[in-house]
C-alpha cells in the first residue's frame, strides 16, 4: 500500500514517458527517466515507457489510451531523436497524444546545438526550430536551466534534475578519505579539462585522480579524457548508484568544472553534493547562481587551480558536509523534484 505521507501521493493515474533507448542504454536521461519511473512507481502509479521510437506515433497513442494515460512525458535533448539531432518523431507523437485528450509535458534536457562550429552553423537553426514546433503542440514544458527558459516560452517551468543515482541505506555514510580529488561521470558533455589537469597536477595527490565511472581502458582512449589520461590514476569504471554515492562520500573533494557553468541538470554535481562531498565547478553562460554557496565556484583557470589548492589542504569541516546536506535536500532531492513532476504531466499545476 503507498505511503500516504510521502511527497509523491497524488491521486493513482497511470502516465506516459517517451524515452528512447530507455533501459537498455545507460546515460543521464536514461538515468533520469529510471528515477522518475521507481518514485512513481513506489506511490503506486501505471508508468509506461515508450523507449523504442521505430513505432508509429498513432500507435503509440491509440495504446496509451487504451491504458487511460492522463499525462505524457517527452524526454528532450535533440540527439535522443535522429543522428543529427533532427527529428519529427517527438513532435509527431505530442500532436498524436494531444488529439486523443493526453496532456503532454517536455522536459528540455537540452535545447540545440551553438552556432560555434562550421557543421553547426545550419544544424543549430533547425534544431532550434525543431524544439521550437515540439513546445507549441505541447501543454506544458520543464528545464533544469533557468537561463533556457525565456528561450522556451510562457510554458516552460524550472525543475532541476539533482541526483538520479538511487542511494544506499545510508547515502550520507562515508569511510576513508580517498588520496587523490574524484572525478564523477568523466565522459560528460561540456566537462571542462583542461581545468581539470591543471588542478591535478598543481596538487599532485596521491595517484593524481579517483574516476568514477570509467574504466583505464575507456579513460585512456576516450576522445577528449584521452589528452590528458595519466596512468596513475585510480579508475572505478561505471558501479551501481548506491556504490557511487559510497565512493563520493569518501571523496575529500570532486573536480566538476562545465564550459557552461554549474546548473541543476548536472548530475556530476547533484551525485557528490547529495552525500555531502565539497564540489568545484565552475561559472559559464548557463551559470545558476542558486549554486554559488553549495557549490564552489571558479571563474578562471588560474582561480580553479588556486581553489583546489585551497580545497584540498583544508581540514575537513563536518559542520559544512552538513550544510551541503541539508541545501541539496531543500533543492535537488529526487523524491519532491518528481512529485513536482508529477503534478505538472497529469496536468495538477504546481
Amino acid at each position: 500500500m503507498p505511503d500516504r505521507s510521502s511527497p509523491l501521493q497524488h491521486k493513482m493515474t497511470p502516465v506516459a514517458i517517451l524515452s528512447p533507448g530507455y533501459p537498455s542504454i545507460p546515460g543521464g536521461v536514461t538515468d533520469h527517466t529510471a528515477r522518475v519511473v521507481r518514485h512513481w512507481e513506489e506511490t503506486g502509479h501505471q508508468v509506461s515507457v515508450i523507449g523504442d521510437c521505430n513505432r508509429s506515433p498513432r500507435s503509440v497513442a491509440a495504446d496509451l489510451l487504451k491504458a487511460k494515460v492522463r499525462g505524457l512525458l517527452i524526454q528532450y535533448v535533440p540527439f535522443l531523436y535522429g543522428r543529427r539531432g533532427l527529428s519529427r518523431y517527438p513532435q509527431q507523437v505530442a500532436e498524436a497524444a494531444r488529439a486523443a485528450g493526453i496532456h503532454v509535458t517536455t522536459f528540455v534536457h537540452e535545447t540545440w546545438v551553438p552556432a560555434n562550429r562550421l557543421a553547426w552553423l545550419v544544424l543549430s537553426p533547425l534544431q532550434k526550430r525543431q524544439l521550437i514546433r515540439l513546445l507549441a503542440v505541447s501543454d506544458s514544458a520543464v528545464t533544469p536551466v533557468p537561463k533556457w527558459r525565456s528561450m522556451l516560452g510562457d510554458k516552460a517551468q524550472v525543475l532541476y534534475v539533482g541526483c538520479v543515482l538511487a542511494p544506499g541505506p545510508e547515502p550520507g555514510e562515508h569511510g576513508s578519505v580517498f588520496e587523490s580529488p574524484a572525478v564523477f561521470s568523466p565522459f560528460a558533455a561540456g566537462l571542462n579539462w583542461e581545468w581539470i589537469s591543471a588542478a591535478e597536477t598543481a596538487l599532485d595527490a596521491g595517484p593524481g585522480l579517483t574516476i568514477v565511472g570509467g574504466t583505464t581502458e575507456q579513460a585512456a582512449s576516450h576522445d577528449l579524457v584521452g589528452k590528458y589520461y595519466r596512468p596513475t590514476w585510480n579508475c572505478l569504471g561505471r558501479l551501481p548508484g548506491p556504490e557511487v554515492l559510497a565512493s563520493l562520500a569518501g571523496a575529500k573533494l570532486t573536480f566538476a568544472p562545465f564550459i557552461d557553468g554549474a546548473t541543476g541538470r548536472r548530475g556530476s554535481i547533484g551525485a557528490p553534493l547529495s552525500v555531502g562531498t565539497t564540489v568545484l565547478s565552475s561559472t559559464g553562460h548557463l551559470f545558476d547562481s542558486a549554486f554559488e554557496g553549495p557549490v564552489e565556484i571558479a571563474r578562471s583557470l588560474e582561480e580553479y587551480v588556486e581553489r583546489a589548492r585551497q580545497l584540498w589542504n583544508e581540514p575537513a569541516d563536518e559542520s559544512k558536509r552538513a550544510g551541503r546536506l541539508r541545501w541539496f535536500a531543500d533543492n535537488l532531492d529526487g523524491e519532491k523534484l518528481d512529485a513536482r513532476l508529477l503534478r505538472i504531466v497529469t496536468a495538477g499545476g504546481d
